[in-house]
């Protein structure tokens, strides 16, 4: 992969990311033809604003893709929004970075998901249980996983991303014991046993 390639890359992921969190970015009334430039010094991280120019021209290709929407309002401010295209590109930069946190220590419950997904939705129940697996989480059968840490939050967003129901297709519920509980603490490298007061 080239570098030139690398950084429109970090840029497309920097402009989607903080639009996804500001809800829209706008700029006052102007008629100047470098309004991006000036919209990118406003918003972005400094390295973006060192290199407006590069940055406004990534931005003005996230519109002709139609990530990005770009309008003037009656007032002459300009409003850039995310289009439904580039919410979905934030799910996939999020997907990407989706981990689930470690407590310094465990509370000796288990987090069990369950799923049944039916064959119409295959393609999501690969992802869902290749997602799950990336996550670390441990399998007990076919589409039964464990986890000892909370993660109701990322299953949760997992379901929005591979439009699945939470409840109907996945089922997440906590509970103290577990069969072969012994071989999972031993694969998590839990520090204390169950027994440990």
């Amino acid at each position: 992969m080239s570098r030139g390639f690398n950084k429109n890359l970090n840029l497309t992921k920097e402009i989607v990311l903080r639009l996804a969190v500001a809800g829209c970015f706008i700029i006052a009334a102007t008629t100047s033809p470098f309004f991006m430039s000036a919209l990118i010094r406003a918003y972005f991280s400094k390295k973006s604003r060192e290199n407006a120019w590069r940055a406004a021209e990534r931005l003005r290709e996230l519109s002709k893709k139609k990530i990005v929407s770009v309008k003037e309002l009656p007032n002459g401010e300009i409003r850039v929004n995310l289009t439904h295209k580039g919410e979905v590109l934030v799910r996939q930069y999020k997907l990407e970075e989706l981990q689930i946190v470690q407590p310094k220590k465990w509370d000796k419950n288990w987090r069990v998901i369950i799923y049944d997904i039916p064959h119409s939705h295959k393609n999501a129940r690969d992802a869902f249980r290749m997602k799950i697996k990336d996550l670390g989480l441990y399998q007990l059968q076919k589409s039964v996983w464990v986890s000892p840490y909370d993660c109701f939050a990322e299953i949760e967003f997992l379901c929005g991303v591979f439009d699945l129901d939470l409840n109907k297709h996945v089922l997440y519920f906590k509970t103290p014991e577990i069969p072969s509980e012994s071989k999972i603490i031993r694969h998590f490298c839990l520090r204390f046993s169950k027994n440990t007061i």
